[in-house]
């Protein structure tokens, strides 16, 4: 049975999940915030080339850092980690953290300008 729990609580496990990421990553996270929604939406699934029974955990929205030069948004690049598909494949605290760090990081990964399948080969399936 999936597991649930509060948007509060989800908030503090993504909070955790980044605040666990390597300082020179951290130190480098400018202009970007990182927000919990529910699940995409369907322009979000459309836009990356999804489906609506594909699942999406979160998304990166924004100019990765090794597109920008010497340029910076004016507004601040999102990550967007979705609690619903997350909560439905978890069946344990355990695997709701897992794959919450999971996801930050696979989601992190994509601001410093990696593809989904460097994503991939680093183990941030």
């Amino acid at each position: 049975m999936p597991i649930h729990v509060s948007t509060e609580i989800f908030e503090d496990l993504v909070r955790d999940a980044i605040m666990s990421l390597p300082g020179k990553f951290l130190m480098k996270m400018e202009n970007i915030s990182v927000i919990v929604g529910g699940s995409a939406t369907p322009d979000q699934m459309a836009e990356n080339d999804l489906q609506p029974t594909d699942i999406l955990y979160g998304l990166y929205e924004g100019v990765p850092l090794t597109e920008r030069g010497g340029y910076v948004p004016p507004l601040p690049d999102i990550i967007t980690i979705f609690q619903n598909p997350i909560e439905h494949m978890s069946h344990t605290q355990e695997e709701l953290e897992n794959q919450i760090a999971i996801t930050v990081r696979h989601e992190v990964a994509h601001f410093f300008g990696f593809n989904d399948s460097e994503t991939e080969e680093m183990g941030l399936g």
